[in-house]
């Protein structure tokens, strides 16, 4: 995730221990362990970003297939966050650590050794499901282990380690990469896992849950309902175009099955005792607004991840190149998380993630303007604006919808809103390449071409213009809604003030 605050906070489990001593280096140790296996998902994450081109030509896959290995990632991802909470209840969380580090690397392993695109799908697939409970996780031991004034040591840790893999990333990609092939990255999650399991097994031990009813309690229906209507929606997605969007009767079902299954989400979390999420908390229209922005914010950063390689695979750029250029980007973005709580200190949050979704359109403006041959200066800048751009607008939100969440909601809150990105992200990422597939047909029509398969770099070309201008201009209407949206509230507080004066 490019976020490098902690995911989501799983509620503590009943009957949870207090752990070893929390001034311990066991518990430091352990919090350290957890940490390091988080950032191992940003890292794998990160990686297959840059070579998500090299993926796609080694296995002669079109556009649209390509970007289902991100898009299946995000949507398993979601689907086992949302189920976090409920699994931290269940498992010892020793147990529960080593589960999900060994389905992470197994699923890594599995995508090194891929033998078809099916295949490589079903590892992505198992690698999302991980992450999305490893990210909750790691956050979780920092509140059960640490005491309260020791946590923002700790998050700054978790923010320096996961900005730093969009360091390590590219690193990794021109070295190993290039040296022995994209299929070599994905055996990196091997050590890495090894080392976080090293480092976190002993300060876990004496985290015991105990084997409460209550605890195990989980609305099936809801999360069915869930699994379903995701499932759907990206099969929706990912087939639309080729069969003919709503020509097609199995697209139109699916559709429908989608929304069914989103309706009966909501109403069976509305009346179930024990809801997976607490939708409730979104009557709070501060936290609804900071989920709706949350949202175009995750469909933004993980179309990015689709739409990035895409672009500079379509100028000439070799693996090592796209890993070269996002070098740069992602030194900048951890100079930036340095500093990132500061700013957050002495700087409104809805001026900071103002500025974010500017940086971030800016981003998009500059390959819009610059047409299909862009000085390599201006794409370098591109990606530094949308590194920068994505970390303060990230971070912002956070801090803005836990900030209208009293203490007893900021688990769920917290839960919910790391949902809505990661909703966005499931969607943003396969909505961009259809969205791009079918402007590519359309300019390959306009140009005589049969296919668009066949219509070379040019008609890419004028495809990806017209996604850098529709990402434009979604990103400068969310950057002029949190400009509305801090105009309002220093409204109510200009009026309310009279009130409190007279008091």
């Amino acid at each position: 995730m490019t976020d490098p605050k902690p995911a989501a906070v799983a509620p503590c489990p009943e009957g949870q221990g207090a752990g070893p001593s929390p001034l311990s280096p066991l518990a430091w140790r352990a919090v350290l362990g957890c940490i390091i296996a988080a950032a191992m998902t940003v890292l794998d994450l990160a990686m297959t970003s840059t070579v998500l081109g090299s993926i796609q030509e080694s296995m002669d896959e079109p556009l649209a297939k390509g970007a289902l290995v991100i898009s299946a990632y995000a949507t398993a991802e979601l689907i086992t966050l949302s189920l976090s909470a409920f699994l931290t209840r269940v498992f010892p969380a020793r147990t529960y650590l080593v589960l999900l580090v060994c389905l992470f690397v197994g699923g890594a392993l599995l995508s090194a050794c891929a033998w078809s695109f099916e295949s490589l799908l079903v590892a992505r697939v198992v690698q999302g499901a991980a992450s999305g409970a490893i990210m909750p996780f790691a956050y979780y031991a920092i509140v059960v282990l640490l005491p309260g004034d020791k946590h923002p040591k700790a998050i700054s840790a978790f923010s320096i380690l996961v900005t730093g893999s969009y360091v390590l990333a590219p690193v990794l990609c021109i070295t190993l990469g290039e040296w022995t092939g994209w299929r070599a990255l994905y055996c990196v999650a091997a050590p890495v896992g090894a080392l976080g399991l090293w480092l976190a097994l002993p300060g876990l031990r004496h985290m015991r849950t105990e084997a409460s009813p209550l605890g195990r309690r989980v609305n099936a229906v809801g999360a069915g309902a869930a699994v379903v209507g995701l499932a759907c929606t990206q099969y929706a997605l990912d087939t639309g175009q080729e069969r003919g969007w709503f020509s097609s009767a199995v697209v139109t079902l699916t559709v429908g099955a989608a929304i069914v299954a989103a309706v009966l989400f909501v109403v069976t979390e509305l009346r179930s005792r024990h809801p997976l999420v607490d939708l409730r908390l979104l009557r709070l229209r501060p936290f609804l607004a900071g989920c709706v922005f949350n949202v175009v914010g995750g469909v933004a950063v993980y179309s990015s991840y689709v739409l990035i390689p895409v672009y500079l695979t379509t100028l000439g750029f070799s693996a090592a190149g796209i890993a070269t250029v996002s070098l740069y980007g992602g030194t900048v973005q951890l100079v930036i998380a340095l500093g990132l709580p500061l700013f957050l200190r002495r700087i409104d949050t809805y001026l900071v993630s103002c500025t974010g979704a500017l940086l971030f359109a800016t981003a998009a403006l500059l390959p819009f303007l610059a047409g299909s041959s862009p000085p390599y200066v201006l794409i370098v800048i591109a990606l530094m604006c949308r590194a920068v751009g994505s970390g303060l607008l990230l971070a912002a939100l956070g801090l803005m919808a836990t900030r209208a969440l009293s203490a007893d909601q900021a688990a769920s809150g917290s839960l919910l809103f790391n949902m809505a990105r990661s909703l966005g992200g499931s969607v943003g990422a396969a909505g961009c390449a259809a969205f791009l597939t079918i402007r590519q047909a359309y300019h390959a029509h306009a140009a005589g071409l049969p296919t668009a398969d066949g219509a070379g770099r040019s008609v890419r070309s004028l495809a990806l213009h017209d996604v850098f201008a529709v990402a434009f201009a979604i990103l400068l209407l969310l950057a002029l809604s949190l400009v509305a949206g801090y105009a309002l509230r220093r409204l109510r507080e200009r009026r309310a003030a009279p009130l409190t004066t007279d008091g």
